[in-house]
């Protein structure tokens, strides 16, 4: 009887065999067949990841989204059954842990930042050492951080209206402060719309707005949750909205300002985890569906809410319309105010 061998239904002859050359032809084969594995994407493959994966942060260690970062990496990393390892990469608003990823172009490698590391530094930096459309790719929308408006005791206001005829009676007598970008740009802008003067105050300590609208210093804050709420826990400030688009679990109470009538307050902003150009499809697709899982898990959430976060759908759709919305308002606000040079 004939030996016939087959290779993906194709046989190889008899006399093949015999002679030893059948032998040969599936060395050479196998040889073209790993060279074709190697050429194809790795993350294409069902096994990724085949290592550690690291999850660049581009913020400082000890923050709220750092935190929530560290969630996500703990998370996935159990689901995948590797470790994800965390890397802080921080500062020039972003564009240092931006860079690094970017630079990586290693598929084991993801990037976790908001969405202003989008639609805010191409405004702020003429020549970024890289493209935001081309070189980062939106997998899943994680979380939004819960952003409020907060007034010192000494500013006798329990609502916006009282806010604005406070302002408007006592010009320039006030001063403010925010989170940097985008919260800055926000309440400029408002101050502008409605013809308010106020004393901007910059810090280079996040801790320190805090500490200066509980003694008065300052009259209002405007920036995350967790940057503010020693003051107001301990009675000397108050909150007047969250300035996200829906409530916070953390305030169930408080009213986000477009319930309030005052939309031009509103911030369109989270976080999210991106991959490089070099990520395929069915990767990001996989990713993207497995951080959804997570945010649908009950402890999560909680972990993350406790943490002064609005948790997201964990979807791709989600973080791109959150760019869309965001750079959209950013080319409005842009026409109000000098984005340089805010107030």
């Amino acid at each position: 009887m004939k030996t016939v061998w087959k290779v993906f239904d194709r046989p190889i002859p008899s006399d093949y065999a015999k002679a030893g050359r059948g032998s040969a032809w599936l060395r050479a084969f196998a040889r073209l067949v790993a060279l074709v594995m190697i050429a194809s994407p790795i993350s294409a493959r069902a096994d990724w990841p085949e290592r550690q994966v690291k999850l660049i942060v581009t913020f400082p260690p000890g923050s709220a989204n750092d935190a929530a970062a560290r969630i996500f990496a703990d998370a996935l990393g159990k689901k995948w059954g590797k470790p994800v390892v965390v890397e802080d990469r921080t500062g020039a608003e972003g564009t240092i842990g931006v860079g690094s990823f970017v630079a990586s172009q290693d598929d084991h490698t993801l990037l976790y930042t908001v969405i202003g590391s989008i639609t805010v530094a191409p405004m702020l930096i003429e020549k970024l050492p890289y493209d935001v459309n081309r070189d980062l790719v939106p997998i899943a929308a994680t979380t939004a951080i819960v952003l409020t408006l907060a007034v010192s005791d000494q500013l006798t206001v329990h609502s916006i209206p009282e806010l604005i005829a406070a302002l408007r009676n006592n010009p320039e007598k006030y001063a403010w402060a925010s989170g940097p970008t985008v919260p800055r740009y926000v309440f400029s802008a408002f101050l502008k719309q409605h013809d308010l003067k106020m004393n901007f105050i910059s810090y280079r300590d996040a801790a320190q707005p805090q500490a200066d609208l509980g003694e008065g210093r300052i009259q209002a804050l405007l920036t995350s949750w967790t940057a503010s709420s020693s003051p107001v826990q301990a009675g000397k400030a108050r909150f007047l909205a969250v300035v996200n688009p829906r409530r916070a679990a953390v305030l169930p109470d408080i009213k986000t300002v477009r319930e309030l009538g005052y939309p031009e307050l509103e911030i369109t902003g989270f976080a999210g985890i991106f991959g490089s150009k070099l990520t395929s499809a069915a990767l990001r697709n996989r990713l993207a569906a497995d951080v959804a899982t997570v945010c649908r898990e009950a402890d999560i959430r909680r972990k993350l809410e406790a943490g002064g976060h609005i948790v997201l759908s964990g979807t791709t759709e989600e973080l791109t319309k959150g760019i869309e919305e965001q750079r959209s308002a950013m080319s409005e606000l842009a026409k109000l105010i000098d984005i340089h040079n805010p107030q």
